[in-house]
């Protein structure tokens, strides 16, 4: 039960990255890109991105005065350990840079060095000047631009097909557990669990079975709904569970799922509706119930 859950977390947690990242819309540079910054000087090889910054950086020097300011993607990067000394002072991590203060270089000068570069990346390609992500950035990253060296591009799709096959693999053994009448023997693993550990593990596997569906269009617009609530688009991702209720109104982790997306746009009494909905479909849908009472809290 523990490496289910376990295996299920790992399988949904790197879904859900390379969905949040599949959408490249306001993103100007890529994975493995060098870059220079603008202001400081020095050049460094993007690790990663976010649409907006995930920490307070309003306060910095670096973002002070730029046209957008906070509001727009910022890089994490590995710099160039020689500008770091010549030009910060000293030795330097990752840094977590703007948008706006980077800058494109010639392709002599993107060749650069750092204790950390290999832990993100499996090496330089010196035709593109541009660092080869490790398998897992890829992954995420799969819509950033790769320099074609075949192998790394092959090995990118390999993986994605792993995953995407693992998923389905784990989604079909929940229908199966499902459909064999494992939920209640799971929900009393939950409720004697004597231990933190376990008690997590049985609410994931419960959780996947509650979760489970048949339907890959309900399942697909499930996933839609997940990555706008991470996007903070509230609308559509109740849109999304809009739609998967018009095909099935009987299942009630989507009643769940809306009344979660309700209460987190302060609606409560529309939350309450939907919680005691999917309640009244499956009584043993624990988050519903959590749900109910959080919207009873709120409407009090």
């Amino acid at each position: 039960l523990h490496r289910f859950g376990e295996l299920a977390a790992f399988v949904e947690s790197n879904a859900a990255e390379r969905a949040a990242k599949a959408d490249r819309g306001g993103i100007t540079f890529g994975v493995g890109q060098v870059l220079r910054h603008r202001k400081f000087g020095f050049r460094a090889a993007v690790l990663g991105w976010e649409r907006r910054p995930e920490v307070d950086v309003s306060g910095w020097d670096g973002v002070q005065g730029l046209p957008s300011g906070a509001d727009q993607p910022f890089y994490r990067m590995v710099p160039d350990m020689g500008d770091c000394v010549g030009l910060l002072g000293g030795p330097r991590g990752v840094r977590y840079v703007a948008q706006e203060n980077l800058e494109e270089l010639p392709l002599s000068e993107r060749a650069i060095s750092h204790e950390l570069l290999p832990h993100f990346f499996d090496g330089y390609d010196a035709a593109s000047g541009t660092f080869l992500p490790v398998q897992q950035l890829r992954y995420w990253y799969s819509r950033d631009p790769l320099p074609d060296t075949g192998l790394a591009v092959l090995a990118a799709e390999q993986a994605a097909a792993a995953l995407d096959k693992l998923s389905a693999l784990l989604h079909s053994h929940a229908l199966d557990a499902r459909g064999a009448g494992l939920l209640e023997p799971l929900m009393l693993l939950l409720g004697a669990a004597g231990s933190a550990a376990d008690s997590a593990a049985a609410e994931r596997a419960a959780l996947a079975l509650l979760a489970a569906h048949p339907s890959g269009e309900v399942r697909e617009l499930m996933r839609a709904s997940e990555r706008s609530v991470e996007g903070d688009d509230l609308l559509a991702a109740r849109g999304a569970l809009d739609e998967a209720l018009d095909i099935d109104a009987g299942h009630a982790e989507l009643f769940a799922r809306r009344a979660a997306v309700h209460l987190r746009a302060g609606r409560p009494e529309a939350g309450l509706s939907d919680a005691r909905d999917a309640l009244q479909r499956d009584a043993r849908h624990f988050a519903a119930r959590t749900l109910e009472g959080s919207a009873l809290r709120e409407l009090r």
